[in-house]
């Protein structure tokens, strides 16, 4: 595998390093942090929110970046559909939890029904000959979950403690084994880094090459 470029991972992640490492590119991990999105302006359309901070995140590297150097920056949100069937009815984004009780509030709400998984993207490169802006986009997964019991959230709250994961979960742990019904879209995209797309852009940037 050669790449073009330094490729540099702004993410502590564990499941978007275990992804990037799927691809067998070389990369470092470099992590950076961006704006909460609860600092968004309130009339950002929420299917942008996670391209804004991803991209927040991308421009928030604490140092420049080198000509060959190419940074990699994700942000993933879990959007509840309102029960609210009057005007103001809609999608209810669900970050991270803060505490057990909220954790156990998100899964509450996404059992038994459907969400969206949301992934922005962005890639910086050092050089910016070629591209000056960074390059974004985003996957958008559905996920049905079956009823849960309230025993099942409570066990799997104690047990995995999901407060680094949007919306309470992980679909590669535990509770995506026995609660979730269906996927429409990538797997992936719901563990938090839609790897094909990834790969897809680095090809059309010319950065890898299997030869």
């Amino acid at each position: 595998m050669i790449t073009t470029c330094r490729i540099i991972l702004g993410s502590a992640s564990p499941r978007r390093q275990q992804l990037l490492e799927g691809t067998e590119l070389p990369f470092t991990v470099e992590s950076v942090n961006g704006l909460d999105e609860k600092h968004l302006p309130p009339d950002t359309n929420p299917d942008e929110i996670p391209l804004l901070l991803a991209r927040t995140k991308s421009l928030a590297f604490p140092r420049p970046l080198k000509t060959d150097e190419l940074l990699i920056t994700a942000d993933t949100l879990v959007f509840s559909e309102s029960r609210n069937a009057g005007p103001d009815s809609g999608w209810t984004v669900l970050g991270k939890p803060a505490s057990a009780l909220e954790a156990h509030r998100m899964l509450e709400q996404l059992s038994g029904r459907c969400h969206k998984v949301i992934t922005g993207i962005c890639i910086r490169l050092g050089d910016q000959r070629t591209h000056p802006e960074p390059i974004c986009f985003s996957d958008s997964s559905l996920v049905w979950f079956m009823p849960l019991l309230p025993e099942e959230i409570r066990y799997y709250v104690s047990k995995y403690k999901p407060y680094d994961k949007a919306g309470s979960y992980g679909v590669q742990e535990w509770i995506g084994y026995i609660g979730i019904e269906r996927i429409e879209g990538s797997y992936f995209n719901v563990m938090g880094f839609p790897i094909h797309l990834l790969w897809k852009y680095l090809k059309e940037l010319n950065v890898i090459s299997l030869l």
